[in-house]
Order: C-alpha cells, then structure tokens, then sequence
C-alpha cells in the first residue's frame, strides 16, 4: 500500500481506470463522428463532379476549344449543392450534392428537346482524392 493513499480509495483505482479508458475512447469515437458529419465543402463538391465528368465523359472535343464543355458551381441550398456540367453537345447534367451525405443525384436536361429525366446517383467520395 503506497503511503497517503486511503484504502477505500485503492478499491476504486481499477474502476477508475476503467472508465477513464472508456471516456478516452468515447471522446475519441465523437471527434470521428463530428469529422463526418462535416459534411461536403462546395471545393469538395466542385472537384467530385468535375473528376467524376472527366472520367465519364470524352473532353477530346474540347481540347482545342476548352469552352466547349465546362463544370461549374451553381446555386446551394441549405442541403445540397448544385453543380452542373455543360457538353459540347449542349446538354446539361445537373448534379445535386448532398452536403451531409455526399449522395449525389444526377439529372440530365436538353434544351433542344426540353427533355428532362434522372441520370442516376453517385457518391462524391468515390471521386475525391484520398488523404
């Protein structure tokens, strides 16, 4: 028994222990969760769609003419972005990032034909780069 140490006390040493482990992990676990729930940035949200466009679409037309085709941040709500890539065909996708989640909706719109319809989902995530 170390000296000026309570007896009673010693009892409780172990369990004390215990529980600052315990609240050591738990701040640990929180930090993690308040990192996630930071969400998409608008750069994030830019640089995603404009991977995810590069990878899925043939820019050769716009090498000599980069005007052509283009990525560009357009309007943001409370809960999403929306950031919109126009082909050198005309047509526009717009894509609806979701700044929580990342899920991002996909809707494709041709003016020539006033033509609207879904395009499909993709997780922004899955086109940024890891750190």
């Amino acid at each position: 028994m170390s000296p000026g140490l309570h007896p009673s006390l010693m009892k409780f040493t172990p369990l004390s222990f215990l529980f600052s482990i315990l609240f050591l992990c738990s701040c640990c676990q929180s930090k993690t969760e308040s990192e996630q729930a930071s969400g998409v940035t608008a750069e994030m949200a830019f640089e995603g769609v404009k991977k995810y466009c590069h990878d899925e679409y043939d820019w050769s037309v716009a090498e000599e003419n980069p005007e052509m085709m283009s990525v560009t941040m357009n309007n943001e709500s409370a809960t999403e972005y929306e950031v919109v890539f126009r082909s050198y065909t005309g047509s526009l996708v717009y894509f609806y990032v979701d700044k929580a989640s990342g899920n991002t909706r996909m809707v494709e719109y041709v003016p020539a034909l006033h033509r609207e319809e879904e395009a499909g989902y993709i997780d922004i995530h899955d086109y940024l780069e890891k750190q």
